[in-house]
């Protein structure tokens, strides 16, 4: 069994995302899949825009205010190292890095094409098997990340749309300039399998005895 995916966001509190319950009326930042702009009035090739809408007439919301604007990159994810890719025709760039304080685990962030928003990543593996969850507007699941990982540490599967989850495309991703975060699997022994974060450090200290 995964353990539950913490979605670590600086702007709220850290937000918990099972993949045992994936989201299925969250909204996006208004920006859909695309290398383009949203703002050009065009749906993007996942649908996502329209999924936006029936998302908030399904809660009765209103979108008379305008789409949330895109999230910013994060300074310190700037270093991470970079994985590519495909989310169906259209080219990723994720900058992931192993979370700190749990094991066989991910976060980070990724663009689509040359968009300038990035949407927030918190991923998990085990035995081969790989989930990811994502959000676009920093508070809810925007999509849901599942596949394999292979021998050379590349991760291939599907991604679903969250508010809309008749939208599934294939994704493909892979380390660039061989810097792995997500380890190779073969099959073998312990293949896959990363070490667990140090223990944090004791605040309490003791004194010699007098």
């Amino acid at each position: 069994m995964f353990r539950p995916v913490l979605l670590c966001l600086m702007i709220t509190a850290t937000l918990s995302l099972p993949f045992a319950a994936r989201a299925a009326d969250g909204t996006a930042d208004g920006t859909a899949l695309t290398t383009g702009p949203a703002a050009d009035g065009q749906d993007g090739a996942l649908g996502i825009n329209e999924a936006i809408r029936a998302g908030e007439a399904r809660r009765g919301a209103s979108l008379s205010t305008g789409p949330v604007g895109p999230l910013a990159p994060r300074p310190e994810y700037a270093k991470y190292p970079v994985y590519t890719g495909t989310i169906g025709d259209k080219p990723v760039r994720l900058r992931v890095a192993p979370k700190t304080d749990t094991r066989d685990s991910l976060q980070g962030e990724y663009t689509i094409g040359d968009a300038k928003g990035v949407r927030l990543l918190s991923g998990e593996w085990e035995n081969g098997s790989f989930l990811m969850e994502e959000s676009d507007d920093g508070t809810r699941v925007s999509g849901n990340w599942e596949g394999q990982i292979d021998q050379q540490g590349a991760v291939q599967g599907t991604w679903t749309d969250a508010v809309h989850p008749d939208i599934v495309l294939p994704f493909h991703i892979r380390p660039l300039g061989g810097n792995l975060v997500i380890p190779p699997f073969d099959m073998r022994p312990a293949s896959g399998v990363t070490s667990a974060p140090p223990p944090p450090r004791s605040s309490i200290t003791t004194d010699k005895p007098r």
